[in-house]
């Protein structure tokens, strides 16, 4: 063939790249058990607990909490668990937990022992969560709080609090986006030992959250306050009086969940521990976090590419976001060149700096109601009066 002479085709596309944030968001655990220390994938809770792999488990909370993701919230959803052995003693059983949750900073390129060809983990989870051990321990919950921070994931911790003095005092020891804490254990009954059962409450919510995920295409957006949850019981209870303050109030105020009881047991509250007000609304922070990462694999291609390349990265941008508007997770935005920081010194380097500001779409968490007795009415009376 001549390119000399003749005809010759070229392929490119100036369009804008289709981009999704992940509807597959898995969960990483760090649970106890006497099988082999180390991190293993599988494609479900309920696989999990058929494999070969933890046939000849016998002692820790393994089953207990991946019977929780499986049978109480049916959840299929990528699931990591990373595997602590308990020790001789408390001191060793702690180590060997806090070794466990830092593995989940990389985890995903980690060999899963569940795989019988040594293959790697594959998967970067979005929700973490230590069984047990990140209630009272401040080491355990540093450790679980930065394995988040190094993969912008998100955490949930049982407070295992009996009063509402105990939880803020706790709280006020966190300030990070990645946490949300909930104020004590639920239960549940157990019908082989005729007696009720405590979970921690953080695992719980890990569930929840990916049993909200998967509703819908844009699950990921949706709040996990205001949830059935699947449990008879709380530790200890927080009394909720519909339209009156209750002991829910200073809880909220302070960006802890309580457990209700209204038309079933709920969660109420749904935030992050952050220093900065604006980022302690949990949905919000996790909107951003996931189509941070979508944008990051759909405008890849762009890099070392050419202008056209640089031109249609900013239609996906702004195609993507329109997607967002459509399904409801933002009410608006607006994509642009950032002239500021892109100067021509910049621009000569290769560097270029867009800016998507946008909103989501509000989640209503207070509703007034208020009723104004009038008199304008009275006409009704007087017609009723009149036909009599």
């Amino acid at each position: 063939m001549s390119i000399k002479r003749g005809i010759i085709t070229e392929r490119k596309s100036s369009a804008a790249r289709a981009i999704s944030v992940k509807s597959t968001l898995p969960v990483a655990l760090v649970l106890t058990s006497d099988v082999q220390a180390g991190v293993y994938g599988f494609d479900s809770p309920a696989d999990a607990m058929e494999s070969e792999a933890f046939a000849l488990h016998t002692e820790g909370n393994l089953m207990k909490y991946l019977s929780v993701g499986a049978n109480k919230f049916n959840v299929i959803v990528p699931t990591i668990i990373s595997i602590a052995n308990i020790g001789v003693d408390e001191a060793e059983t702690k180590t060997n937990v806090i070794n466990a949750t830092n593995a989940l900073k990389s985890v995903a390129g980690a060999v899963n022992l569940a795989s019988s060809n040594e293959s790697a983990i594959g998967f970067k989870p979005d929700i973490l969560g230590v069984a047990d051990y990140a209630s009272d321990d401040a080491d355990v919950r540093d450790a679980l709080i930065a394995s988040c921070e190094a993969i912008k994931a998100r955490t949930f911790v049982d407070l295992n609090a009996q009063t509402n003095g105990e939880a803020v005092t706790e709280r006020d020891t966190i300030g990070s986006e990645r946490v949300t804490l909930a104020k004590c254990s639920l239960g549940s009954w157990n019908t082989e030992t005729s007696q009720t059962d405590m979970y921690d409450s953080g695992i719980v919510l890990c569930w929840l959250r990916a049993a909200v995920d998967g509703e819908s295409k844009i699950g990921y957006s949706r709040s996990i306050s205001n949830r059935l949850l699947p449990f008879s019981s709380v530790a200890y209870p927080s009394e909720f009086y519909p339209g009156a303050i209750d002991t829910t109030d200073p809880l909220t105020e302070k960006q802890i969940m309580s457990f209700i009881s209204y038309k079933g047991l709920r969660t109420w509250e749904y935030s992050t521990c952050s220093a900065d007000a604006m980022w302690q609304d949990a949905r919000r922070v996790r909107i951003i976090d996931l189509a941070s990462e979508a944008v990051i694999d759909g405008i890849f291609y762009a890099v070392d590419k050419d202008l056209a390349a640089l031109t249609s990265a900013k239609k996906t941008l702004k195609a993507f976001m329109s997607s967002l508007v459509g399904d409801e997770v933002m009410v608006g935005f607006d994509v642009y060149l950032d002239i500021a920081r892109t100067t021509p010194e910049r621009i000569d380097a290769g560097e270029f700096y867009f800016v998507i500001e946008h909103q989501e779409s509000p989640v209503p968490k207070l509703i007034c109601v208020t009723f104004d007795r009038v008199n304008k009415f009275a006409d009704v009376v007087y017609k009723i009066i009149e036909e009599a």
